[in-house]
């Protein structure tokens, strides 16, 4: 768990605080995102939980110790560090950049070569292919699976994201969402992801946190904030679409209908949310997709009918939501 107490932080002794007196806590295993306007202080709080900012007051606790006892070097190389400009070096191999931290820690180079092969198959990059190449040589999204690789090469129980995808165009980025989604399936990490884009911390959060001024506004799950927003300022940050946004939420997988034989028309991962699907199918023209595995293998078939059935649930709940906070 990461554990914010009473977190200030001011840039001068006489400046407004930039986070101002945080509690927050982030349950391990999960994935919190950090949301809110330019300059809520949510960077500047995902940087102090390694000490890349000092607070100016309060408690940052991190497995059970308080990180401001703990060297800043030795605490950066217990947390993964994600960011958008990724930052490899550039004169070094792939295989190399992801062993930096391994090899800081003395691993054994056996080990380390075995662990860069096991995190490049990981993040879907063949290591074969890819280990000896260099950064200049792969394209941004493969740079970005790197990073993420380098991140998780010394298996850190803490991964510290900065706009992760958001240098990534739009087709790239939400295909690395979803990868990176599945990797956290696999390896059981507490994250901490710093966005602007509330469609990336409804996908991404078990949680999100948004702050407004340095202050906590709201902390719950996405589907908690969507349906019941603490005040004027979170509804009106989440626009008027909620009922829409809430089908980022469900997939086509929770929806879907047994497939038959000799499935046919467009196709769409499993994992494919709602309103992405809806999306893809006004652009189709059709009424249904065949919904695939992740193996490209038909498993069902949605129709714009269940989509829009599952659109009418959203909207109720949100509906009924609102009438429970004007009661």
């Amino acid at each position: 768990m990461i554990r914010l107490e009473h977190i200030t932080k001011r840039f001068g002794p006489v400046a407004p605080p930039s986070v101002d007196d945080l509690c927050l806590d982030m349950p391990e295993g999960t994935t919190t995102a950090l949301i809110g306007p330019s300059g809520c202080g949510k960077t500047t709080t995902m940087r102090m939980i390694n000490r890349m900012i000092e607070p100016t007051s309060g408690r940052i606790v991190v497995a059970g110790e308080d990180v401001t006892r703990i060297d800043p070097v030795e605490l950066r190389r217990r947390i993964g560090y994600v960011i958008q400009q990724i930052g490899l070096f550039p004169h070094m191999t792939i295989a190399a950049n992801i062993a930096t931290v391994p090899r800081l820690l003395g691993w054994a180079e056996a080990r380390i070569a075995d662990r860069a092969d096991e995190l490049l198959q990981l993040v879907g990059l063949e290591p074969a292919k890819f280990r000896a190449r260099y950064p200049r040589e792969l394209s941004g999204g493969q740079r970005q699976r790197v990073g993420v690789a380098r991140a998780l090469a010394a298996d850190p129980p803490v991964m510290l994201m900065d706009e992760p995808f958001g240098a990534i165009d739009p087709i790239a980025r939400g295909r690395l969402q979803d990868e990176f989604k599945e990797i956290l399936k696999r390896v059981r990490k507490t994250v901490v992801i710093v966005t602007h884009d509330l469609d990336e911390a409804i996908k991404m959060g078990d949680f999100i946190a948004l702050l407004r001024d340095g202050r906590l506004v709201q902390h719950d799950t996405p589907d908690a904030i969507l349906a019941r927003p603490a005040n004027e300022f979170v509804e009106a940050f989440i626009g008027p679409d909620r009922a829409l946004r809430r089908l980022g939420l469900l997939t086509l997988g929770d929806v879907m209908a047994p497939a038959t034989a000799g499935e046919e028309g467009p196709r769409a991962p499993s994992t494919t949310s709602l309103r992405d699907a809806l999306s893809l199918l006004l652009a189709e023209g059709t009424a249904s997709l065949v919904v695939t595995s992740t193996e490209g293998r038909p498993v069902g078939r949605a129709s714009r009918d269940d989509i829009l059935n599952a659109h009418a649930g959203a909207l109720d709940a949100v509906r009924r939501a609102g009438a429970e906070q004007t009661a």
